[in-house]
């Protein structure tokens, strides 16, 4: 994760010195020069970065050692933001700001000489790099078989509804060993409809009512009330008894921790006398005893030889026999028996396995690598130890891709479109020739996949992947981890945080800010599920982030429609700004105008009418806006003397857009336009001769009558 901070720590300092230096005082260029020299001498460091990340979890002084450089280069990003700010003020306020300037000074020379010792500091405590070893891609892991649980669901002759409890320790399989199940069953003809929902930690009786409605009224091809979100608790225990009174009926409560939620639910599932069958995954002994001694599969972990052909079939799946090669075979069994027969353990550490060298120094190393704690409980620890290990060998992209994902909350179906998106706007997807952003994100998808990091819970007819899920202890894993780096998720009001911390990342789920203090340091901020009510509260605390430079704004679902006004005064510090939800109105608040360091504006479903665009034009410092699924309109003007400074424009899905008028003077500085899903503009843009610094037109899944006329053209 440090490396992480010194790449985005270049780019942000590169971005502060393209700025024109306000102020004639050599004491200023010095600070401008110091700046621009630390983040050479921080840059030194990225690819040592690389390979001490990959110990923090087998050597204490690696992780200290990337703890103090974080920091440091935390303490730079200060700095080149107080001095883009201050650049940015004029010549004469920056005069009267001379205390502030020789106070940047002398930070800037401490955290040089911070960096510095660190430097030094890697090579007198040994923090030497481990050995490299060769990669190749994966392949898809092989999950556990099902068993005779289906027999349990169909060929029990008891008439009335009963429980099936799987029960076993987390990473057994028991998700995985059900789903099978679950699949082969709901699809015969022996149930009218069936229902599998996940149970959070954190659940709430009425959500979770919520959810099984909804996936009985998808599974029997009925419209679920269109007021479902509004309705209480009895309103839905009546509807579930309306659907389900005639019908057998099968249902899945994957992970369930505690007896009481079976208990606010259960008068919900009729008991009718048709045979119908309740699921329930637990790692809990006593919620496996709400079922039936002769009902209860414990699921134990895999006697050795299952074990082996697990790991063979992962590891050498590419071979044509899948057989262990014998001058590998005494280290493949050391590192199984640190499995303790744990499918989860052995298809991650197989997965990993299969991306190394097969020499029996590589695999050494990563048996020497796979340590835990001997406190934690039998297996748990294994599984820890090697789902770090396999997020310390993803490469830096797939890294940051991957541990962004603990936005997400538990047991949360991530679809796919929507989080490559994420992933793009972050700024998290490093662009090749000739190939699209998205597509270049939908390669890490699948690799972080092909890894077993990512589970694939649905695909589309032809076989692609189109939701995601994350194991509770791989989801346990990255959320520590983050956390550790400066983010922190606040989730549907149940957790907590202590407001003095030094937080620089907060992403809140669901939930206001009214009862805790924003930290001080604030300096990117994600709010997700946002609706109605909670937004008076947000907005309160967000003008007091007098820090913030990123801020990301998400509504809870389509029909929620956001004003935005009352976040006025915004953090006028703001750089990078992410919508994605319905605007009132169709408009912009107008407090966007005054956003003068605003860089980065990415709009995503907003429905904005042609006036809004107007708001944004006169903006400063905007050069990087993208607008998906975000215009009505049929037109879309760009007058002259709009986005002065604009380099890269990207308009996608925007299902109404016809016709674009780029007047003369118009985005002088405009580099690249990305066209992407418009499938309404079948001709060339009006005056895109005026654009007279574009380098890069890029069409992607645009109408076969635009790209033709474009390939005319250069000819």
């Amino acid at each position: 994760m440090a490396e992480m901070i010194a790449v985005s720590l270049s780019a942000k300092v590169a971005a502060s010195l393209s700025a024109p230096a306000a102020l004639e005082l050599s004491s200023l260029f010095a600070i401008r020069s110091g700046v621009a020299a630390a983040a050479r001498e921080l840059e030194l460091l990225r690819a040592f970065l690389r390979f001490a990340e990959s110990r923090r979890g087998i050597d204490a002084l690696a992780a200290t050692w990337i703890d103090q450089v974080r920091d440091a280069a935390l303490e730079l990003e200060d700095v080149a933001d107080e001095y883009s700010y201050l650049s940015g003020r004029g010549f004469v306020r920056g005069c009267a700001d001379l205390g502030a300037w020789f106070a940047l000074s002398r930070r800037l020379r401490r955290a040089r000489e911070r960096l510095r010792e660190l430097s030094l500091a890697k090579e007198g405590y040994g923090i030497l790099p481990l050995p490299a070893v060769a990669s190749a891609e994966g392949s898809s892991p092989v999950g556990c078989s099902a068993t005779s649980i289906s027999r349990k669901l169909t060929e029990d002759a008891e008439p009335r509804r009963t429980l099936v409890a799987v029960w076993g320790m987390g990473g057994v399989g028991k998700t995985t060993l059900v789903t099978n199940v679950y699949k082969e069953v709901a699809a015969s003809s022996y149930f009218d409809c069936a229902a599998w929902v996940s149970i959070s930690k954190s659940y709430t009786t009425e959500d979770l009512l919520r959810r099984v409605l909804k996936e009985l009224q998808r599974d029997i091809h009925t419209g679920a009330p269109k007021s479902v979100e509004e309705m209480n608790y009895r309103s839905l225990v009546e509807a579930l008894q309306g659907i389900l009174s005639k019908k057998r009926y099968l249902v899945l409560l994957d992970d369930v921790w505690d007896a009481d939620a079976w208990f606010a639910i259960r008068s919900a599932f009729v008991d009718n006398g048709t045979r119908s069958r309740i699921i329930i995954t637990t790692r809990s002994q006593d919620v496996a005893n709400l079922a039936k001694s002769t009902r209860i599969i414990l699921l134990k972990p895999l006697p050795e030889k299952e074990a082996w052909c697990l790991f063979c079939n992962t590891t050498f799946r590419e071979d044509a026999d899948r057989e262990c090669p014998q001058h590998l075979e005494h280290w493949a069994l050391k590192i199984l028996n640190k499995c303790s027969g744990l499918p989860l353990a052995i298809v991650s550490v197989g997965n990993l396995l299969a991306l190394k060298e097969k020499s029996e120094f590589a695999w050494r190393n990563v048996h020497d690598r796979l340590v835990w704690d001997e406190s934690t409980s039998h297996g748990i620890g294994q599984v820890s130890s090697i789902l770090n290990l396999s997020i310390d060998d993803l490469p830096y992209h797939l890294k940051r891709c991957f541990l962004y994902c603990s936005i997400y909350p538990e047991d949360f179906f991530i679809k796919r479109k929507i989080l490559i998106r994420m992933w793009v706007a972050e700024g998290f997807v490093e662009g090749k020739n000739h190939t699209a952003m998205e597509d270049v994100a939908d390669d890490y998808l699948n690799q972080l996949a092909q890894r077993s990091l990512l589970q694939v819970v649905m695909k589309n007819e032809f076989g692609r992947a189109k939701r995601f899920q994350i194991h509770d202890l791989i989801r346990e894993l990255i959320l520590s981890r983050s956390a550790k780096d400066g983010h922190f998720v606040f989730s549907k009001c149940t957790a907590t945080f202590e407001s003095n911390r030094n937080f620089r990342h907060l992403i809140i789920d669901r939930c206001t800010m009214s009862n805790h203090p924003a930290p001080k340091m604030m300096r990117s901020l994600e709010l997700i599920g946002v609706h109605e009510d909670n937004l008076i509260h947000l907005s309160s605390s967000i003008s007091k982030m007098s820090h913030l430079i990123r801020l990301g704004i998400a509504s809870r679902d389509s029909d929620v429609q956001l004003d935005l006004e009352p976040f006025s005064p915004p953090p006028l510090s703001l750089q990078k700004f992410t919508l994605t939800g319905r605007l009132t109105g169709g408009k912009l608040p107008s407090w966007l105008g005054q956003l003068n360091n605003l860089m980065q504006l990415q709009l995503h479903s907003s429905e904005l009418k042609e006036d809004s665009i107007g708001l944004l034009s006169l903006l400063p410092r905007l050069f990087d806006l993208s607008l998906v699924d975000a215009y009505v309109e049929k037109s879309l003007t760009f007058a002259a003397g709009a986005f002065p400074v604009l380099r890269k424009l990207r308009l996608e899905a925007l299902a109404y857009l016809a016709h674009i008028d780029f007047q003369k003077g118009s985005l002088l500085a405009l580099e690249k336009l990305i066209l992407c899903h418009c499938f309404e503009l079948i001709k060339i843009p009006q005056g895109i001769e005026n654009l007279m610094h574009l380098k890069n037109l890029e069409l992607s899944h645009m109408p076969i009558e635009l790209t033709e006329k474009v390939h005319e053209r250069q000819e």
